[in-house]
Parts: C-alpha cells; sequence; structure tokens
C-alpha cells in the first residue's frame, strides 16, 4: 500500500513492537504456504495493518506465536505469529492486489522498469492464481482498470481515482464478511484507499510534473510549483479522510486486545499524519527553525 500504513515506531512500546514485528513473520509464512514459495517477495509492512485489523474476527485461540527460523533469519529463531485465518487472508488479498497493480506498472512505467517488474510477473501471477480469491480479483482488476482510463483522459481530479482505489481496499479489506463487520472494514478500507491514492499523488507531484507523467494534481494545479496553500489544501483533505478512517476504527470490535487497538491506532492517529509531513508548508518549518534557535541561545 505504498509504504503510508505504518506505525510510528517511537511510539509504540517494546511488546506492541514485538508483537507488529512477529505479524510481519506470520503474514511472511502465510505467502509462502498459500501462494507459493517465492511470493513473499511483495511482502511489506503495510500488510500488517491488514493482518490486524481482520484478526479482531478471528477466535483467541488463533491468536498465538513460536520461535521459529527462517531463510532471512537462519541463526537465531524469531518470535512469530502462529498461521491463522487473518494472516492467510492477508496474504491472498496482498497477492492479488500486487499481481494487478504490477500489470499496471507495467503498461505504465517506461523501458527499464517494465522490463524490471516484467521480470517479477510470472511469480506474481503465479501468487495470485493459487490465492484462488477470484471475486476480489474480479475487483481489482476492474477498478485498475477504470483508474487507468482515468489517468489516459488526464483527468483534472483527484476525487474519481482516489473513490475508485478506495473502493478497491475496501473490497480488500471487507472480503469474506458480512453484515455490519462487512460494512465497517469496507469504510475503513474506503477511505484509506482514498487516503492513500491521493498522498501518492502529492508526494509524485514535483517528480510527475518534470518527467510528463500523469497526476491529478498537476492537471489540478497547471504543472506549476505547489505553493504553501496548495499544499495546505491537500493536506486538509487527507486529514479529513484520517478522521473518516478513525471514525472506522472507533467501530472495530477490540474486545480485550489491547495490543492489537494500541497498534491500529498508534498507525492511524500517528502514523498517517507523519507520513505526509513533505506537504507542511515550508514558511512554519523555517519559522520552527528560527524559533529554535531563539531558545537555544
Amino acid at each position: 500500500m505504498f509504504g503510508y500504513v505504518k506505525p510510528n515506531h517511537a511510539e509504540l512500546l517494546v511488546k506492541e513492537y514485538e508483537f507488529y514485528k512477529a505479524v510481519y513473520c506470520g503474514v511472511c509464512r502465510s505467502l509462502k504456504k498459500c501462494t507459493g514459495t517465492f511470493s513473499n517477495v511483495l511482502h511489506s509492512y503495510d500488510s500488517v495493518f491488514l493482518a490486524l485489523v481482520r484478526m479482531l474476527y478471528i477466535p483467541d485461540s488463533q491468536i498465538g506465536r513460536e520461535k521459529r527460523r527462517c531463510i532471512a533469519h537462519p541463526i537465531k529463531r524469531k518470535n512469530m505469529l502462529k498461521r491463522n485465518d487473518a494472516t492467510d487472508y492477508t496474504a491472498k488479498a496482498f497477492a492479488i492486489l500486487t499481481y494487478y497493480k504490477i500489470k499496471d506498472d507495467i503498461s505504465d512505467e517506461k523501458l527499464l522498469k517494465k522490463m524490471a517488474t516484467g521480470i517479477l510477473n510470472p511469480i506474481f501471477a503465479s501468487a495470485k492464481n493459487k490465492a484462488s480469491m477470484k471475486e476480489l480479483a474480479d475487483t481489482c482488476r476492474e477498478k485498475l482498470n477504470a483508474i487507468t482510463e482515468l489517468e489516459k483522459k488526464k483527468t483534472a481530479s483527484v476525487d474519481e481515482p482516489a473513490k475508485l482505489f478506495g473502493e478497491l481496499l475496501g473490497a480488500v479489506f471487507s472480503g469474506e464478511l458480512s453484515g455490519d463487520d462487512k460494512l465497517i472494514t469496507y469504510t475503513l478500507g474506503f477511505h484509506l484507499g482514498k487516503f492513500i491514492y491521493a498522498a501518492d499523488a502529492a508526494e509524485d507531484y514535483d517528480k510527475d510534473r518534470r518527467r510528463g507523467s500523469y497526476n491529478p494534481y498537476v492537471e489540478m494545479y497547471g504543472g506549476a510549483e505547489l505553493s504553501d496553500e496548495n499544499k495546505s489544501t491537500i493536506k486538509c483533505a487527507l486529514l479529513l479522510e484520517c478522521k473518516k478512517i478513525e471514525s472506522a476504527v472507533n467501530l472495530l470490535p477490540f474486545g480485550r486486545r489491547a495490543i492489537i487497538e494500541n497498534i491500529i491506532n498508534n498507525i492511524i492517529y500517528l502514523g498517517l499524519p507523519k507520513r505526509i509531513e513533505f506537504l507542511d508548508a515550508k514558511g512554519s518549518e523555517d519559522s520552527a527553525a528560527e524559533e529554535e534557535g531563539k531558545v537555544s541561545k
């Protein structure tokens, strides 16, 4: 999910950070078992957030840890989460999402990146097929194709493509659930998807305008350098999505799973806002630095 959905590690308790790492290893193990030995090359810390959310919908008896070695750490055994329904679902969903994202990258990027991603494509294709989640695969293909069409038209709106990516992540988070559980997780994924698409476009603004690549903000602002006012407008919209994510998170069935609750809250309340600090107005940064200098004197 583009490296946006991660906690502020400095604010996690030691036991929370250890659990977070154990979940990461648990998803990695599920990738190997569910989608193929080499599919763990698509693994990222972003997947842990989905696994944490989905763990709220499995019984306590499935949540356990054990010490194991792995290829990445062959000498010292690591504390890993045991495979469960949540890590298996996460592995399959990420395999499908990554496969269609890679296909999209191959069609969009220049020759060298096409070659690099093309080499990995067979691994991702095999992982997607082993995941065997046709409905989710169809949704991913449909939404990413629709986003591609908007990009080809150079749509001067971030809302339209962001909404489509939100619908995609809504399907990823809510898959195989029903009733209120499906509605809550869909809403969480929907607003998270909108946040990720818009934040990613904002971060790539300068690169895309130099290369002439599509970027909704480039179309909206005519390719001019973003002013502090532009950045503030974008950041306010992103923080509004964070508020909507928070509203959905508050409805999650945490129960007595305090560690999971604390990590998820850290990601939403601290991790996401920190990730978009690149939008802070330069003037305010300079003023803060100046004030700090006065204090130190």
